[in-house]
């Protein structure tokens, strides 16, 4: 397993996860990235889905389906 250079802070999660709650309630967000202010994203991939910062190698977080 790789280790990151710039772990995700406790902000950075929350703001994660507010956001796949926003795509979960709405199917989008007005959130931005806190790192550098770009749009955050949803890909789905099956049951699990990715919500990240549009920016490569920004902040991610990954949610497993069943």
């Amino acid at each position: 397993m790789a280790i990151k250079k710039n772990p995700m802070t406790i902000e950075e999660i929350d703001i994660i996860g507010d956001a796949a709650t926003d795509y979960g309630d709405k199917g989008k967000t007005d959130k931005k990235c806190p790192r550098c202010g770009n749009d955050i994203i949803l890909e789905r991939f099956g049951s699990s889905y990715e919500v990240k910062c549009k920016t490569p190698d920004c902040i991610c977080g990954t949610f497993r389906g069943i």
